[in-house]
């Protein structure tokens, strides 16, 4: 199995052959996604022994999250997907991989909220119990709605600066963790339904839309 991150500033790559092996690569947020991230595939692969079209699923982190990484991770693995049409393939939600990251780590005992940062005073956010199960659909809101929240807000390391959220920090290890719990609940898509989930409309998508209210 191969497991991709890129929707965070920090990117994760985690690679498991058949016979359990893993290989993990993580990516900081000054490296380029767009650059580094085949890169590194290929260099797991070599330590693997293994050629990338040996690899059986792909599971990806589909959002919500970076629109430009979003789209590096599906596109990776739906390039994947054309040349090998037995691959399986993940989609992960950004928000379940950190309510499952904070299950594993039994550091949670009642109800939270996860959320990222969607930039312009808003942010992603999603609702968990303390066995890290989702309570309704993820929504963009207001940040300020968000402080405003009388449960555990918990957020990515560096996300939020200057808020008093607690901080998560995701591995390669979670994100592969994370992919093997779905893989077993064999929660598999067609390269069709694997789709990043934005939330909202990028800013030249959105850009494009007032111009054409206004026509």
């Amino acid at each position: 199995m191969l497991a991709l991150n890129t929707a965070f500033l920090q990117a994760n790559i985690a690679l498991e052959t058949k016979d359990g092996n893993k290989f993990f690569c993580t990516l900081d947020a000054n490296a380029k996604h767009s650059e580094n991230v085949l890169k590194n595939i290929d260099t797991l692969c070599q330590k693997a022994k293994i050629d990338v079209l040996d690899v059986e699923t792909v599971a990806v982190v589909t959002g919500p999250g970076s629109f430009t990484g979003l789209r590096i991770g599906v596109a990776i693995a739906k390039a994947l997907a054309s040349v090998n049409k037995k691959l399986k393939l993940l989609p992960i939600s950004s928000l379940q991989l950190m309510a499952y990251t904070l299950f594993k780590s039994g550091k949670v005992h009642e109800n939270y909220a996860c959320v990222i940062n969607a930039l312009s005073g808003l942010c992603f956010v999603a609702y968990f119990n303390e066995k890290g199960i989702q309570l309704k659909e993820e929504s963009l809101v207001e940040l300020t709605q968000v402080k405003s929240l009388q449960m555990p807000i918990y957020a990515l390391t560096g996300d939020f600066e200057g808020e008093n959220f607690q901080q998560i920090q995701i591995s390669s290890e979670d994100v592969l963790d994370y992919a093997d719990f779905l893989a077993g609940q064999q929660k598999f898509v067609s390269v069709q339904n694997l789709e990043p989930l934005y939330l909202r409309l990028s800013q030249a998508e959105d850009s494009l839309l007032k111009k054409n209210k206004k026509v």
